[in-house]
């Protein structure tokens, strides 16, 4: 009974520090984002109608950059606290339930400062991004090299069990910059980027709890407390958009999360439970982008120059208003992802089963638009 009285207290204290954190990113986002919203009005930080998007109006841009501070700062402030009681515990007083939990999140505290590093240039070169418009190889280069330069930290890898350091490199480097662009060309009408992030978000915090990644816990909730801030401003009709700054800094933070977090359980190693599990939660961002990039090859267009045949464009040109595609978009997230929540064990069947699930639902989805395709190329707009 004391070790049962005990654990609860235990999960009683860390249920506050993660609640806490999500409410601190959520109310800095709240303040930060009409002050942003200001001053990128101020400066000329506009976004102009045309392109991927749909706004008939210019819109101020730098809404990640709120996004990027309420995330970060109550991640850095947690990790800087637990460092300081580390050192010194009469600083101020720590739970005993909290303890273990606060030496070992100090004890990665330089892998917290590296991560926090990558997402600053992350969002300083999607700021940069979004002020001058870079060309599309020199945005993907740049890319390249913020992803590579994290993968270089030992323990923010992708391995899949392969014995290769360099392997590991490349393969997380791809898987980050996938994941950047992925959430960067949601970011084509209001809302989208962010409800996915949150949705998808939220089932990887369902795997990160279910084996007390607490780490990995509180990371994601101050990216969803951030965005979900954010999306008060930004749901149809916008008044803000997050800007490349924004979108990119979302894949950059949940490619990390992925990376970071274990997807094996128990003596049992099964190799495919880290490789398919982080497919079936970004299914939908996944789809989007490699149908477009289907599409593009198709019909002989520029694979990096920016058009509309995402999701969105093609629900839209079947008459969907801008609030029905948001929702038909969530509910594809959530036909999707929550599979991924199942599998923790060491069965193959367990992760084959909701990954066959989430491949259906998208064949599903792909043979619907190929049959009333036809009726609506006509509609299609350059």
């Amino acid at each position: 009974m004391p070790a049962l009285l005990g654990c609860s207290m235990e999960m009683s204290a860390m249920r506050f520090v993660l609640v806490a954190t999500f409410c601190a990113s959520f109310t800095i986002a709240v303040i930060l984002v009409p002050l942003v919203r200001a001053a990128a009005t101020k400066w000329g930080l506009m976004a102009h109608p045309g392109g991927r998007r749909k706004h008939r109006v210019a819109l101020p841009l730098g809404g990640g950059i709120a996004v990027f501070l309420a995330c970060c700062l109550p991640v850095l402030a947690a990790g800087v606290l637990s460092y300081l009681w580390r050192h010194d515990q009469s600083l101020f007083s720590v739970p005993p339930s909290l303890q273990d939990d606060v030496l070992r999140a100090s004890s990665r505290l330089p892998v917290l400062l590296l991560v926090l590093a990558g997402g600053l240039a992350v969002a300083i070169f999607g700021l940069v991004d979004d002020a001058r418009n870079l060309r599309p190889r020199t945005k993907l280069l740049g890319q390249f090299i913020i992803a590579g330069a994290v993968s270089l930290v030992p323990d923010v890898r992708i391995s899949l069990f392969i014995p290769s350091p360099w392997v590991h490199v490349v393969l997380t480097s791809v898987w980050i910059v996938l994941m950047m662009n992925s959430f960067n060309l949601l970011d084509n009408m209001d809302g989208q980027s962010g409800l996915v992030a949150l949705l998808t978000g939220g089932v990887l915090l369902v795997l990160a709890l279910q084996t007390g990644q607490y780490f990995i816990a509180g990371l994601l909730l101050a990216l969803m407390g951030s965005v979900l801030g954010f999306l008060l401003f930004n749901l149809p009709p916008a008044s803000v958009f997050m800007g490349d700054a924004g979108a990119m800094f979302i894949g950059y933070v949940l490619a990390i999360a992925t990376t970071l977090t274990t997807f094996v359980t128990g003596t049992r190693v099964n190799p495919l439970f880290p490789l398919l599990v982080p497919l079936v939660i970004f299914a939908m961002p996944l789809y989007d982008v490699l149908s477009v990039v289907a599409i593009r090859l198709h019909k002989g267009r520029p694979l990096l120059e920016g058009d509309r045949s995402h999701v969105s464009h093609r629900l839209m040109r079947l008459g969907m208003s801008d609030r029905m595609v948001l929702l038909t978009v969530g509910l594809m997230v959530l036909a999707t992802s929550p599979g991924a929540t199942i599998p923790y064990g060491s069965a193959t069947w367990q992760i084959v089963v909701p990954a066959a699930q989430a491949a259906a639902v998208i064949l599903v989805i792909i043979l619907l638009e190929l049959a009333i395709a036809p009726r609506s190329n006509h509609e299609e707009e350059p």
